[in-house]
């Protein structure tokens, strides 16, 4: 028995000893599957040498605009391994900047990269796994009071698609801003559920009908923010805008066309530049009084058929969310009697949308019931 025993362990062994190294041969011959198509791609062919093209017109746009250019210049006709290699420095040479962008988008899925030390794993799997975000940097010459950085984010949607956003950042050590942010809403939907905390003025309807201005110190937002920078600012209804500290953060979605010759640079890059002048002479501690400043502060009154359509959105939200809220409630009944982990997850996911919904809806609901109640649903 104690023989049997014996062998049958050393018979297990053998097993995993084999099925180990095999399993790991396997998944890499997989990997290698993956990334040579890349490899013959990105380092090998570049039949309509787009890349170098970018490049140039990246140089060329430089040279316009007193700018340099610190995008890495591609490189063709690598061997794997050289090209395994070449992957590893650009990671690493983008790090610094992308961590300056992601600082002041607030991005908390991203935080500081580290550049880590070479090695022939981080070569292989950094190649596969790591994001690679950043495609081309122009600097402003090094100054110690205004620095400008222009770089191209590259955001992956999905296998084979993703969305390219120019961002401008500038940092000033002779000005210091309000934190706040600007982003482009759709009038249909902010009409419906407005954002409680977005700042607008009485005396500008069509920069508060385009934007949501939110930061937490309204008065020295209002203060900034005055008909000049407002006007500024609205000539592009599709750019988002972060101001912290010493920082401009400017950022707008381009298309493919817009990647490859870049001349939208050129345009943002001015506009940015005129608006900064702008700021320049802002002088926020003798500006407009408080009085002032409350006065254009508008409080928000609703006709009778906007306050009807946003009953009758939220009506639905809540409708929605107890009808999916008591399904998941059954999902989640069948599974403590069958034991079925398949009806567990449903039944989170429905509570959760469902949840949402309704609690989304209710405050909603009661917000507006408020408003009529305080006589600011009129007429017309």
């Amino acid at each position: 028995m104690f023989l049997f025993s014996n062998g049958h362990i050393l018979s297990d062994l053998g097993f995993w000893m084999f099925f180990i190294p095999t399993i790991f041969i396997l998944s890499h011959i997989v990997l290698l599957i993956i990334i040579i198509p890349q490899w013959l791609i990105d380092g090998y062919f570049d039949p309509k040498g787009r890349k170098q093209d970018r490049y140039n017109a990246l140089e060329s746009i430089a040279n316009d605009l007193g700018l340099h250019n610190k995008t890495v210049l591609p490189q063709k006709n690598l061997n794997f391994f050289a090209w395994l290699v070449y992957q590893k420095k650009i990671r690493d040479y983008y790090t610094p900047y992308e961590n300056q962008i992601t600082k002041i988008e607030n991005n908390i899925w991203d935080t500081n990269k580290e550049i880590k030390p070479d090695s022939i794993p981080r070569y292989f799997y950094g190649a596969i796994f790591s994001k690679q975000n950043l495609l081309d940097v122009l600097c402003t010459k090094d100054s110690s009071k205004l620095n400008i950085v222009i770089v191209t984010q590259r955001i992956r949607k999905g296998k084979n698609k993703s969305d390219y956003y120019r961002i401008l950042h500038l940092k000033s050590n002779t000005l210091t801003f309000p934190q706040c942010s600007i982003i482009p809403v759709n009038e249909w939907i902010d009409s419906i559920s407005p954002n409680q905390d977005d700042i607008n003025f009485i005396s500008d309807e069509d920069f508060s009908k385009k934007f949501d201005l939110t930061g937490p110190d309204q008065l020295k937002i209002r203060a900034l923010f005055n008909k000049d920078i407002r006007e500024e600012i609205a000539k592009n209804p599709n750019w988002s805008w972060k101001f912290e500290n010493h920082c401009i953060l400017l950022k707008y979605r381009i298309n493919i066309q817009e990647l490859h010759h870049s001349q939208d640079i050129k345009v943002s890059f001015k506009e940015f530049s005129q608006l900064y002048k702008k700021l320049e002479k802002i002088d926020i501690a003798n500006g407009p009084s408080e009085a002032e400043l409350e006065s254009d502060k508008p409080k928000e009154i609703i006709n009778k058929k906007l306050f009807n359509k946003r009953m009758t959105t939220f009506g639905i939200f809540m409708g929605c969310g107890t009808i999916l809220t008591s399904f998941s409630i059954f999902l989640l009944f069948i599974f403590f009697v069958r034991i079925d982990f398949r009806f567990f997850v449903q039944g989170v996911f429905f509570m959760a949308i469902g949840l949402t919904l309704l609690i989304y809806g209710k405050s909603e609901w009661k917000r507006n019931k408020d408003l009529k109640a305080s006589g600011r649903v009129t007429q017309d």
